[in-house]
């Protein structure tokens, strides 16, 4: 009689300990609950990638884990169809687990290259700069978690459009290539919406 008592009481604490372990897995989000990650669609992306279907690939494929993404309502404001017009800003965000990626334009007045690139690294805290071929210039940062493009856009002030794309997890290396190809798509955007009359690679005078 006590050692079917003892069996139960053993019984009914691992069957408690399993309840427990269920609970925290499913709450914490870990195997065998862990949910499936989620997918960004094309039709989704903010106006700043467009419709791309090659920019949704790559967010599939770089951002961080999260059950589920949000895409945020675009802020800023097109410029104008006045050819005196030099402003132009956007700034969209992805969240999932917290904000993920943030990519952001800017209209700006003939900087220098280092003068752009170091506004750039400030605004993102980030570290030092590896040029690649894109817009008039273009880097991504050392960590690397932020890709950036400047394109020429208005001959008037040698007018360009800062265009920055940064993530809050560092890539791996093998998709260093992926950072930069969504910072070329997302500069392209702004290029269009922005209504340019120059080659996004025009030399600066």
């Amino acid at each position: 009689m006590k050692l079917t008592k003892k069996r139960g009481i053993v019984a009914l604490v691992v069957l408690a300990l399993a309840a427990a372990w269920a609970g925290i897995s499913h709450a914490t989000n870990t195997p065998p609950f862990k949910k499936p990650r989620g997918t960004i669609e094309a039709a989704g992306l903010c106006p700043s990638f467009g419709e791309s279907q090659e920019a949704a690939d790559i967010l599939n494929r770089i951002l961080p884990y999260a059950p589920s993404y949000r895409i945020s309502r675009e802020e800023g404001e097109r410029r104008s169809t006045d050819p005196r017009d030099i402003y132009h800003s956007s700034r969209c965000f992805i969240r999932g687990d917290g904000r993920l990626l943030t990519v952001r334009t800017e209209m700006q007045g003939g900087p220098t290259e280092k003068g752009w690139e170091k506004e750039v690294l400030d605004m993102v805290s980030a570290g030092s700069a590896e040029p690649f071929d894109a817009g008039r210039w273009a880097f991504t940062t050392s960590t690397p978690k932020v890709a950036a493009v400047y394109s020429a856009c208005l001959p008037y002030s040698d007018a360009g459009l800062s265009t920055s794309v940064q993530l809050r997890d560092p890539v791996p290396a093998d998709r260093l290539d992926d950072l930069r190809r969504l910072a070329e798509i997302a500069a392209g955007q702004a290029h269009e919406a922005a209504r340019c009359t120059l080659p996004a690679d025009t030399p600066r005078k």
